[in-house]
């Protein structure tokens, strides 16, 4: 019998929590700003970096959707969609699942009415760049523990 194991990944940066600020989809290319910053594992402990943007190339846009979930329904709603999501309200991270070629962001969206779960599933065939600033948006960030 033949076995292989598939090593968890120790990936040095988390989107958990962070907030999407700003999202734009310009052709095959879809960028997220997080101005509050994301979680910097580099170091012993985990910090909160400074303003940060990533960048995802080479989106197929057939083979990628973004869903909102309603209590008992759903819809997929066109990518384009994602910057009128982050306008309206608090886009917020919970969840982030990487594969090959595949991104799947679980997300909280919150406004005023309204607090609905929305995943952001996208295919691409690039890597993902992810810059930032290494000082933090905000004291408060600097102690918080995974």
């Amino acid at each position: 019998m033949k076995q292989y194991t598939i090593r968890n990944r120790n990936v040095p940066l988390s989107l958990h929590d962070a907030v999407i600020t700003e999202a734009t989809v310009m052709g095959s290319t879809i960028r997220l700003v997080f101005a509050d910053g994301i979680r910097d594992l580099f170091k012993k402990e985990m910090v909160w970096t400074g303003r940060a943007t990533v960048t995802i190339s080479k989106v197929d846009r057939d083979s990628s959707s973004l869903t909102r979930f309603d209590e008992s329904t759903y819809t997929v709603c066109p990518i384009e969609q994602l910057s009128h999501f982050v306008k309206r309200g608090r886009f917020e991270i919970v969840d982030e699942l990487y594969g090959y070629r595949q991104l799947l962001f679980r997300c909280m969206w919150l406004t005023d009415t309204t607090c609905e779960t929305v995943e952001l599933n996208l295919s691409h065939a690039s890597e993902l760049v992810i810059q930032w600033e290494d000082e933090p948006v905000e004291e408060m960030y600097e102690s918080e523990s995974l």
